[in-house]
């Protein structure tokens, strides 16, 4: 049931771009607006079931929920920000680097011992983006260095979710995610809000809702599965980006590109730690055998 789940989040989470990146390309819109949308109509929903259950907007311990949530809300806004220069599969392989970042910062946040093989990762990470990014002194495409930026703040926003889930509930850090998310969008958004028309308001909605459910199935997936696992599976998002941007995009799927997901693959397998998982697993299978 995990397995399915987290697929079906990296699914909605890759539609969710490719919507995004449909709006960038038919509207005069810029692509965070989809972002705004689903950060508002989060917060309008998840605020009315609280107000409707009677649940508490305090948070025991502000600081880290509030840290988090700006963080990662402002690594959604330079993910959708990337579609407008990027195709969706870089944007998704370059942003889904974010656990290296979260292995080299946790030394900083947390307190965590960062192990040597960090540096090893961290230069598969560099080298695949590069293949992927494929990056020229006349010419760097600013949508992946915006994607390169949005990995980084998801890997630290993850630090601190650690530390907000230490005393939070699900449904707290989930709403002020939510709600700084809105704040933050907003400046960002004002004029394409006018832009808005019937035609391509359902376009909006679905860049926003897929996104939505995503979370959702994020959320519920982990409930079932590892850290290690759920990781490896969210890493399938490249995969299917490739392929969506291959077949309803014109994007480009070449040997360059694999090797990239290759490359970015491997290092998010040895950052995971879902080696040591499946070697824990074997161990026991023989044990029992």
């Amino acid at each position: 049931m995990g397995v399915f789940l987290m697929l079906l989040s990296s699914l909605f989470f890759t539609l969710s771009t490719f919507f995004g990146k449909v709006v960038s390309n038919s509207t005069e819109m810029n692509a965070v607006v989809t972002s705004f949308v689903r950060y508002f109509l989060g917060t309008v929903g998840l605020g009315a079931y609280m107000l409707y259950r009677g649940i508490s907007f305090k948070p025991v311990r502000k600081r880290p929920v509030f840290i988090r949530s700006a963080l990662n809300a402002s690594a959604l806004i330079l993910l959708t920000a990337s579609l407008n220069y990027t195709t969706i599969t870089n944007a998704n392989m370059i942003h889904l680097t974010y656990p290296v970042f979260v292995f080299l910062l946790a030394r900083f946040v947390t307190g965590e011992r960062l192990r040597p093989t960090a540096f090893i990762y961290l230069f598969l990470i560099l080298v695949g983006s590069y293949i992927v990014s494929d990056p020229h002194l006349s010419s760097i495409n600013i949508g992946d260095l915006i994607s390169f930026g949005s990995a980084f703040f998801a890997g630290t926003s993850i630090l601190y979710l650690t530390q907000a889930r230490r005393t939070e509930t699900s449904i707290i850090i989930v709403f002020y995610l939510m709600l700084i998310g809105t704040f933050l969008n907003f400046p960002l958004v004002i004029d394409d809000i006018g832009l808005l028309s019937m035609d391509s308001a359902g376009i909006v909605l679905l860049a926003a809702g897929t996104g939505f459910l995503g979370q959702v199935f994020t959320t519920e997936g982990f409930k079932y599965v590892d850290s290690a696992t759920g990781s490896m599976l969210s890493s399938s998002r490249m995969v299917m980006a490739a392929v969506i941007g291959y077949f309803f995009l014109a994007e480009p799927l070449n040997l360059r590109i694999v090797s990239g997901i290759i490359l970015i693959s491997i290092a998010l397998f040895g950052v995971s730690g879902y080696g040591k998982v499946l070697r824990e697993k074997f161990k026991n299978k023989i044990s029992v055998e």
